[in-house]
């Protein structure tokens, strides 16, 4: 019995010293060897960093208004239960009678919309939204509110917006950037392409828990201030802005038209001071749905004569005065029909007459006479233009130029012919305009240029030079005829845009009515002008581009297109009533085309 009574024992004894062993083991392993992980644990619950967001940035027009901005909003709750008897029975009233005044609102309804999230034991009950901080100054001296967070249960939370003042106006232009799950920063428009001068950067502080879930900030050596974003100056104007938005919007709703963009460019340095684009939504109304002036790549038709002009003039190819048969209006290529618009055509006429009248006959026999046993000779003549590369801008979504090369599996018969009246190839409105945008500048073309400067409060302000591509797309001869060419498309009493001609100054350009799928039972039409103003002496190039126009309400370039650019030309130039020096009589009597010649030798 006894033996029993001490093996018991002895099991108990040694039971008890592994269980001693075995916390001995624990608060080693606790304390030694997992210390520092619990020791995480249990100040992350009492002691955390936070990142401290930097305010962005704001987003100017060249004249110092505001397109992007970021303002503070806050939200404001009540902690019902933390609230005393006394002052919750002897204040409420007059709480809900300031509620109700600054929200428009019942003063009964807010008192029991309170009482019954009192009755709830609502920590976190909900009063104001979208405060701004001059109101929110207001609400802290409220009845109950005024008392704090400890005994009024006020609890303020600040949220930071990004404000548009102009709302749809460049709204695809202006743009968003937003932060994916991942932390990649996403968006379009001038808001993403910038991001990097307005974003800012990120501070750090640490504080520590303390009551009420409420958390201190604490004096620290890794505490860092974030960095404000800096101010970027667009060089978008308002004004011009507001012109090109309405008038292209007007008429892309008179013409039921799919969508439509308008682009305005300064001749001289490439700021781009206007841009506009349109969608059509299924309820048929109209918004900035998509970047088309810089995303949207199509066949341009017609304004893509120029360049096939400049090449034949460059090769000398062709003189002014040289006829050209224009074979009846309809040529015949391996079964494929290149025809006018004009039935029966146009006879014989000479390349002036070919670009005025936009001959699509005239235009393909010129080139491929000249260049079908050396197709090469053109294509490499288009990209020494330099229209065959990107413009490398820093709006997101340009897409490549589109050029066939003898050198493509592809290339054939029909690849020559149909490059000459701007088909087969694909460019962007901006890209078009940027190679007519040359032309006006007397040869050199210049990157487009959407930023003035960066204004920074921790680093050096920065302003943008221009960036020139190419410094002469063209010999002075070459430049002078088509500036000619240009010119009498408007004023010539047989050009294609004659419609367009205004009685204050001169307007050059190119009409452009491209066919789009044109391989279905259902053709449409890309109508377009682009072009440059004043022609004497110009200061603005523009392309308006409306895309899938109701037919039966006219789809030519001159009629759909044209008069946009008119209008928004008169109404800019009017900003300049000294620049209007010329009247409609020296109009026609050629005076101005007399002076464009003097002035471009």
């Amino acid at each position: 019995m006894e033996n029993n009574f001490l093996i018991r024992l002895y099991i108990i004894g040694f039971l008890l010293l592994v269980f001693s062993l075995g916390i001995f083991y624990k608060l080693f392993q606790i304390q030694f060897i997992d210390g520092d992980k619990y020791r995480k644990i249990a100040e992350d619950k009492t002691v955390k960093n936070f990142i401290v967001k930097p305010v962005r940035g704001n987003l100017y027009s060249s004249d110092g208004s505001i397109l992007a901005t970021t303002l503070s909003k806050y939200d404001i709750f009540i902690d019902t239960k933390i609230i005393s008897d006394r002052i919750f029975q002897t204040e409420l009233r007059s709480l809900c009678e300031k509620i109700s005044k600054l929200k428009k609102t019942s003063s009964d309804d807010e008192c029991s919309r309170i009482k019954k999230a009192r009755e709830k034991n609502n920590r976190y009950f909900n009063i104001f939204r979208n405060i701004d901080l001059k109101s929110l100054e207001i609400i802290k001296s409220f009845p109950i509110l005024k008392y704090g967070t400890i005994k009024g249960g006020l609890i303020i939370e600040n949220k930071v917006t990004r404000e548009y003042p102009f709302g749809k106006i460049a709204e695809r232009t202006v743009g968003y950037e937003r932060v994916d799950e991942k932390g990649n920063f996403r968006g379009v428009g001038l808001e993403h392409a910038y991001g990097n001068f307005l974003r800012g950067k990120n501070g750090l502080v640490t504080k520590r828990k303390i009551s009420n879930g409420q958390w201190k900030i604490l004096d620290n050596d890794l505490n860092k201030n974030p960095i404000n974003g800096s101010n970027v100056y667009s060089t978008i104007d308002v004004e011009i802005q507001d012109i090109v938005h309405d008038n292209l919007l007007e008429q892309t709703i008179n013409f039921e038209a799919d969508h439509s963009s308008a682009i305005v460019m300064e001749v001289s340095t490439g700021k781009i001071k206007a841009i506009s684009n349109f969608g059509r939504t299924s309820e048929g109304k109209y918004y900035e749905k998509l970047n088309y002036a810089v995303g949207e790549s199509l066949e341009p038709g017609s304004t893509f004569k120029l360049m096939s002009i400049i090449s034949l003039l460059e090769d000398n190819a062709f003189d002014t005065i040289q006829k050209i048969d224009t074979k009846n209006g309809k040529l015949n290529f391996y079964g494929y029909d290149v025809k006018d618009s004009k039935e029966g055509g146009y006879g014989e006429i000479n390349l002036m007459d070919i670009f005025r009248l936009s001959s699509n006959t005239g235009i393909v026999s010129a080139i491929n006479d000249f260049y079908k046993n050396q197709p090469r000779k053109f294509v490499n003549r288009i990209s020494n233009i330099g229209i065959d590369e990107p413009l490398g801008i820093e709006i997101k979504g340009e897409p490549k130029p589109i050029f066939p090369h003898p050198d493509d599996k592809n290339w054939n018969g029909l690849s020559l012919p149909w490059m000459a009246y701007g088909y087969g190839i694909s460019l962007t409105p901006l890209q078009i305009l940027t190679f007519y945008n040359s032309i006006a500048n007397n040869g050199e073309m210049v990157k487009p240029k959407f930023l003035e400067k960066v204004i920074s409060s921790v680093e050096n302000d920065y302003k943008f030079k221009k960036e020139i591509i190419n410094s002469s797309v063209c010999s002075k001869k070459t430049l002078e005829i088509i500036n000619k060419m240009l010119y009498d498309v408007v004023h010539h009493p047989n050009g294609t845009a004659n419609n367009i001609k205004s009685k204050y100054f001169g307007i050059s350009g190119k009409t452009g009515t491209a066919q789009i799928d044109y391989n279905t039972d259902s053709i449409n039409y890309n109508s377009s002008f682009v072009g440059f103003f004043p022609s004497d002496k110009p200061k603005y190039s523009c392309i308006i581009t409306i895309n899938k126009p109701n037919k039966k309400l006219g789809y030519y370039g001159s009629t759909v297109a044209g008069p946009v650019f008119k209008n928004i030309a008169e109404k800019i130039m009017s900003k300049y009533p000294n620049h209007l020096e010329f009247s409609l009589a020296e109009i026609e009597r050629g005076l101005i085309s007399n002076k464009i010649t003097s002035t471009n030798q």
